[in-house]
């Protein structure tokens, strides 16, 4: 696995662990070899920017890939890739 941008810090939210009811690894590390999941066509662009200039990545995945109707879980590489935030919209 390689990755284009440093994770920092990993820092997953009290709401993402009572929904996930696990440690997300897996999105982890699809969040760091760049597939980004659910992302927003100006997001996408924007990690594309940030990857090459440093500045926020995000990631949005499904918390049940299967239920469209289920919250998402949001990965966030902070602007200066010192922390990234797992957490649930």
């Amino acid at each position: 696995m390689q990755t284009n941008f440093l994770l920092g810090t990993l820092k997953l939210t009290e709401s993402a662990r009572l929904v996930l009811k696990r440690q997300p690894y897996d999105l982890i590390a699809r969040h760091a070899i760049n597939e980004h999941g659910a992302v927003t066509a100006p997001e996408l662009k924007q990690n594309i920017k940030s990857m090459k200039t440093l500045g926020q990545i995000i990631s949005r995945y499904r918390t049940n890939p299967t239920d469209p109707d289920s919250p998402n879980v949001v990965v966030v590489t902070k602007e200066s890739w010192c922390e990234t935030v797992i957490s649930v919209e």
